[in-house]
């Protein structure tokens, strides 16, 4: 979910009908210039270089979850059509990428689920399958962020992102901002204040992501429990470290 207002105007997004790494650009109808949503900024036309604003507030889940959180949503529909349920299913299915491209960066697998994000200028992107229950990770401008999917979800649940200058940590299994002391509820997906703020990002495959963002620090989990030695080491259970391309 994006904002539209850009240079004193507000403009309209549209699918432009390409595909760069095999992820979406959009175009917008007033300027003509294109967005890449991987990269999070416009790639041609008149706006280049302009960043994309990322309002943090969507969330992917399966229709009978939404309906049952929320049941008196209204539906946009494009003339009543509906498409088909498993329409892209031999895609999660296969270990190849659109067309058949792959990841030309090895660190992970081709079609290996991350969340991935901007923060200050510098993409990063950690495994899904190491979020569940959540994981705290320090990022490289100081800030922790609380990165969490529900153990054994569907894939089309979406990764709930919060980051604070405070850092979290989890007390006798509950994971709490420690600034405030709130603590995560993972039926509500958020924290019992707004200490920690929202953050956007992507749930999406390492190809489509590293091929757009090809400096990304990956956030990976250690093996063991370590002593925290550096900023980048944190972690509730287990520690967590960046790993830069070399």
């Amino acid at each position: 979910m994006y904002g539209r207002d850009y240079q004193g105007r507000t403009i309209n997004f549209e699918a432009s009908g390409g595909l760069v790494h095999a992820s979406l650009i959009m175009q917008d109808q007033e300027t003509d210039t294109y967005w890449s949503i991987m990269e999070g900024k416009a790639v041609a036309g008149e706006l280049k270089g302009s960043e994309l604003v990322e309002l943090p507030y969507g969330e992917k889940m399966q229709w009978r979850h939404w309906k049952k959180k929320h049941p008196d949503t209204l539906v946009l529909s494009v003339d009543g059509r509906e498409d088909a349920s498993q329409s892209y299913a031999w895609y999660y299915g296969s270990p190849e990428g659109f067309n058949y491209v792959r990841a030309t960066d090895d660190r992970l697998e081709t079609k290996e689920p991350v969340f991935a994000f901007h923060r200050n200028d510098i993409a990063y992107a950690t495994r899904q399958k190491d979020l569940e229950n959540g994981q705290s990770f320090e990022l490289e401008d100081g800030a922790s962020i609380f990165l969490y999917r529900k153990q054994g979800g569907s894939k089309f649940q979406s990764t709930l992102a919060f980051v604070s200058e405070n850092g979290f940590e989890q007390r006798d299994g509950e994971w709490i901002e420690k600034g405030s002391g709130a603590g995560f509820d993972p039926a509500t997906g958020d924290f019992a204040d707004a200490s920690a703020e929202r953050l956007g990002g992507f749930d999406t495959f390492w190809y489509t992501w590293s091929l757009s963002n090809p400096e990304t620090r990956v956030l990976e989990l250690e093996l063991a429990t370590e002593p925290r030695r550096k900023p980048e080491q944190h972690g509730g259970t287990k520690g967590a470290k960046l790993t830069p391309r070399t």
